[in-house]
């Protein structure tokens, strides 16, 4: 149990060996969903969707654009942050935006990690790419795929993973469920430097200031 600020004591999960994360303890869990668990349900302002592909339901934003969720720290000082994210190819995926430079913009097919606002700061990125090997469009494909020469907008730099779940066309309007995303499996010909950390799908951010921003 923690003491807040305000004087509520609330229960937190703590992790004191950090093994996924810097092998140093004093980690505060703020967030978790694991779907693949009975009768987890999706955060509010996420879709939760069946598909026959898979054996659990998935959360997806509503529509078009972006859906937000915000995740308290308790208010607690931080300067790193570690987690994983777990996610499945939809359709045509377009990755990143290597055009933009507003992080508040539409940047990423995929999962955007940030705290602070206006603007947002940016923690990692998860994209999803078009195709694994198939490069004719290389705005639709992850930038640390080889032959792409397209990089990431500049407040991503290299803290994001981006993979693809299929192989190469066609491609239809399903969920890919056989190749997740962001795991550094199945990354075939071009996509292979993408999946060269050996920490996915875990990601470890040392933050350039001392915060208690929410995580979003």
């Amino acid at each position: 149990n923690i003491t807040l600020t305000n004087g509520n004591i609330v229960t937190v999960y703590c992790d004191m060996e950090g093994i996924n994360c810097d092998g140093e303890g004093g980690w505060t869990r703020v967030a978790y969903l694991n779907m693949t668990e009975p009768g987890t349900t999706c955060p509010s302002g996420l879709t939760q969707t069946g598909y026959i592909d898979i054996n659990h339901d998935v959360c997806e934003r509503s529509g078009a654009g972006c859906d937000s969720i915000i995740f308290s720290t308790y208010s607690l000082n931080y300067t790193k942050v570690c987690g994983q994210i777990r996610g499945y190819q939809f359709g045509t995926p377009d990755g990143l935006n290597t055009g933009t430079s507003n992080i508040d913009s539409y940047y990423v097919d995929g999962v955007s990690i940030t705290y602070g606002s206006n603007p947002r700061q940016h923690i990692w990125t998860y994209a999803g790419g078009l195709l694994e090997t198939f490069l004719d469009l290389p705005g639709k494909y992850c930038p640390c795929n080889n032959g792409n020469a397209a990089s990431p907008p500049s407040f991503v730099g290299n803290d994001y993973y981006c993979e693809s779940g299929l192989n190469a066309p066609p491609w239809s309007y399903i969920l890919y469920a056989d190749d997740p995303l962001w795991d550094g499996q199945n990354c075939d010909g071009p996509e292979s430097p993408c999946c060269t950390n050996p920490n996915m799908p875990w990601f470890l951010k040392t933050l350039n200031e001392i915060t208690t921003d929410s995580i979003e």
